[in-house]
């Protein structure tokens, strides 16, 4: 191996400066009907940010940001999320907060921006986090208005000039489709793949079943690795009608027979199979090409994340130790009309940026948003998604992709992977909706 370049190094000077990230928690990953998506979205980052100050010793004074991301910014996910967890966590009032959307990678995002404030000299100690409650506002519900005419909620759509884009109709008529949803783009890329890979659409359909079966095995062979992410979580428990059950106080009731300790992802089907599996019907295409189900795409999901990020000097002066570094990242924008291949370009380039190659990575996770996603990422970045360091403990298939968070977590489920096996390199990657991605590379503060 070459030696890596971080992008620290190469930019800046003073190694006490650099950012390093002491911890990372987040809640269970809920499932629809679940325990998870009781609670408010902003109280799964307070219970995450009240845990992170519960476990490290420092003077919540020092925090200078707070920075939350999530894709549907409505409701109690809504109202600049980065301040009012920061005041629902009784953090001192000096800290400011703010919120943001980068689609899927938001989470990501959350850590790089942290990065970068700390990198730049802004802030010493950033505390980000994210968070996504799909199983009460779904993906694009903040798109929806209330028509006073019409006397209900109306969608506004995308803006028509992205359509008129030369390169995006240049796009369309290559791919005989249209710039529209992430599901649909992830039929198109299966088509596209299918092609290229010159295998039909029953032997693509059972690969990309494989690969969910995968997933689940993964997720439910590994708990014990991945259980150690998660801070358990009280949920209120459901009267008859389906309400929440609080104290007097209209509060949820911790360490009561009011409440249940939520203390595992709820997603992940010990009982599914191939059979199982090859049985659901496709929800979109004809059948020469369909091959997409629930089975083999993510499951609408609930949770929330969060990372505390400082100064290697402030760390060392407060007797903390430094878990992992961000040795490189990259952003890129893609294809709107496939909108999902972003992994590979962002991979490869933040690989180049550092002077290294997948060889170099003892951990490689790209997020399971659709099946079709990852054979066309590993086929064209020469991946497989059977070996062990891929996805390791499972990937968005089994878990659940709670959009606002799943970046955040990739990342903390890499710094737990290095980690466990003393390992010191790890790689994550988003594809995003609109066409865009993420990848970053973490870096082991203690490695064998």
């Amino acid at each position: 191996m070459s030696k890596p370049v971080s992008i620290y190094e190469k930019y800046f000077k003073d190694p006490k400066r650099e950012p390093v990230l002491i911890d990372y928690v987040r809640t269970p990953i809920g499932k629809k009907r679940g325990t998870i998506v009781r609670h408010r979205g902003d109280d799964l980052v307070v219970h995450c940010y009240r845990t992170l100050l519960d476990r490290n010793d420092i003077d919540p004074n020092l925090i200078g940001d707070s920075i939350v991301s999530c894709n549907s910014q409505i409701g109690d996910c809504a109202l600049d999320l980065g301040r009012t967890c920061a005041l629902a966590a009784h953090l001192p009032v000096s800290v400011p907060g703010m919120s943001l959307n980068r689609q899927c990678a938001s989470g990501a995002q959350a850590v790089m921006l942290a990065w970068q404030a700390i990198a730049s000299g802004i802030n010493d100690c950033v505390i980000c986090g994210g968070v996504e409650v799909q199983n009460r506002y779904a993906i694009m519900s903040d798109t929806y208005v209330f028509d006073e005419d019409k006397g209900r909620p109306i969608m506004v759509p995308p803006n028509k000039k992205i359509t008129t884009h030369p390169e995006v109709i240049e796009s369309a008529k290559k791919y005989d489709s249209q710039f529209a949803g992430q599901i649909n783009s992830a039929h198109v890329m299966g088509k596209v793949w299918m092609e290229k890979a010159g295998i039909t659409r029953d032997e693509y359909r059972e690969e990309v079943d494989q690969l969910s079966l995968r997933s689940h095995q993964k997720a439910i062979n590994h708990w014990e690795e991945r259980g150690r992410e998660i801070e358990p979580i009280w949920c209120p428990n459901l009267d008859d009608e389906g309400n929440a059950i609080l104290d007097e106080n209209g509060e949820i009731a911790e360490n009561s027979e009011l409440s249940v300790l939520t203390e595992r992802d709820e997603t992940p089907r010990p009982s599914t199979s191939m059979e199982k599996l090859s049985n659901l019907r496709t929800i979109v295409g004809r059948r020469k090409y369909a091959f997409l189900t629930a089975g083999n795409s993510c499951p609408t999901s609930d949770g929330g994340g969060a990372q505390l990020w400082m100064t290697r000097g402030l760390a060392e002066e407060y007797g903390l130790r430094p878990r992992a570094t961000i040795l490189n990242f990259a952003v890129v924008g893609t294809d709107p009309v496939l909108q999902l291949t972003g992994p590979i370009k962002a991979m490869p380039e933040v690989l180049e940026r550092a002077n290294m190659s997948f060889d170099d990575m003892a951990y490689i996770e790209i997020n399971e948003a659709f099946s079709s996603v990852i054979y066309a990422c590993c086929y064209d970045l020469g991946l497989d998604w059977r070996e062990e360091r891929f996805n390791a403990w499972g990937g968005a298939i089994a878990l659940g992709h709670p959009t606002g968070m799943t970046g955040l977590r990739l990342i903390g489920t890499n710094l737990h992977q290095l980690e466990d096996s003393s390992e010191e390199y790890a790689i994550s990657s988003m594809c995003v909706g609109l066409g865009m991605s993420t990848a970053t590379i973490l870096k082991n503060e203690n490695p064998k």
